[in-house]
C-alpha cells in the first residue's frame, strides 16, 4: 500500500514538474473536427507566436512556441 502511495506522489512530482507554471492546455480535439490552436506571447493576446493544427485525416501542424496565452477554435469536418 505505501509503495502505490509513494508512485503516485512520484509520479504527480513529475508531471507537475514538467509542466510550466501557468500553462493553459488546450483542449483535445474530437474526432470528426478540426482544431486550431493559437498561441500569444501575453494576456493581451496581441503577438501570436505559435499555431497548432489538428487536421480532419489526423495530421497535426505545428510552429512557434506554446504559451499559456491561447485561443482555440474547432469546427465540425466536412
Amino acid at each position: 500500500m505505501i509503495r502505490r502511495v509513494l508512485a503516485v506522489v512520484v509520479l504527480a512530482t513529475a508531471t507537475l514538474a514538467t509542466v510550466p507554471a501557468g500553462a493553459q492546455a488546450a483542449p483535445l480535439c474530437r474526432a470528426g473536427y478540426l482544431c486550431n490552436s493559437q498561441y500569444f506571447s501575453d494576456a493581451a493576446r496581441t503577438n501570436l507566436v505559435g499555431v497548432k493544427t489538428e487536421f480532419c485525416n489526423g495530421e497535426v501542424s505545428t510552429w512557434g512556441r506554446v504559451t499559456g496565452y491561447l485561443t482555440w477554435s474547432t469546427s465540425p469536418c466536412t
